[in-house]
């Protein structure tokens, strides 16, 4: 695999700004407050290299099932797994076609992940996860609904670890408003200890924006819609009146 995603410890460093630890007690506290309580079983679709598993043992969690089509990243996976002898297994398979050997009770979709190619993959893929949950169990996403939908965004941060320091910079454009398809670019330039490196990756992926979510998942048969905030905040409810960064979602299997 070429580009971003073929390039795991790149990836790793690039997205490391995030606050794992934080992450998880959120995707934690959800739980306990909407679904079936601590998580116990952890689906996280699109993985990559799961950054978020050592937060996830620490809270004790007793499975966690990583899904991503990139065999690159879900080496630095198993990786990252076995160096913390994680209770964990990988399969590399599309995200709108998996099955698991026993249901999760709480699934995730992080940093902007879900790469669904059109309506009919989009569909495809909730109706994997509907099958992958437990009664109650949760499906939490972050920046997976636009509530900018018609702004071509761009986005720029710096960052150092490990002997190697990246520039990166994102951005999105519109490729076709009726099928609402986008194409995203993530661009890294990287010097790692003086050896300098670009490094591309662009995908198109199909947008999905704020009341067509609600109206999807009011006529869903496995899921209802539980609530939506800003910047990783359960204080923050979103109601259009400010600026919405990082966005989670969250809905729950009937």
């Amino acid at each position: 695999m070429t580009g971003l995603y073929g390039e795991p410890r790149y990836y790793d460093v690039a997205f490391s700004y995030r606050d794992f630890d934080g992450e998880v007690a959120v995707m934690t506290a959800c739980s306990r407050l909407f679904g079936t309580g601590t998580p116990r079983h952890v689906l996280e679709i699109c993985c990559g290299q799961a950054p978020h598993i050592e937060a996830w043992v620490k809270q004790g969690l007793a499975s966690y099932t990583g899904i991503d089509a990139s065999p690159t990243m879900l080496g630095l996976a198993r990786d990252r797994a076995r160096s913390l002898a994680a209770p964990a297994q990988f399969l590399q398979c599309d995200l709108a076609d998996f099955a698991l050997a026993a249901p999760a009770d709480f699934a995730c979709t992080l940093l902007a992940s879900l790469y669904a190619r059109d309506t009919a993959h989009l569909e495809a893929h909730f109706s994997a996860v509907a099958r992958a949950l437990v009664p109650g169990g949760l499906y939490f996403m972050e920046w997976s609904v636009d509530f900018d939908p018609m702004v071509d965004i761009v986005d720029s941060w710096e960052v150092e670890r490990d002997g190697i320091h990246i520039k990166a910079s994102y951005w999105t454009c519109c490729v076709n408003r009726v099928e609402q398809t986008y194409e995203d670019t993530i661009h890294l330039q990287i010097d790692e200890r003086g050896v300098q490196r670009i490094v591309d990756d662009r995908a198109v992926r199909r947008r999905i924006f704020p009341q067509e979510f609600l109206a999807f998942i009011d006529r869903h048969p496995a899921f209802e819609f539980i609530g939506w905030w800003n910047d990783w905040d359960l204080n923050q409810p979103i109601d259009g009146s400010k600026p919405v960064n990082r966005p989670i979602i969250v809905i729950r299997k009937t």
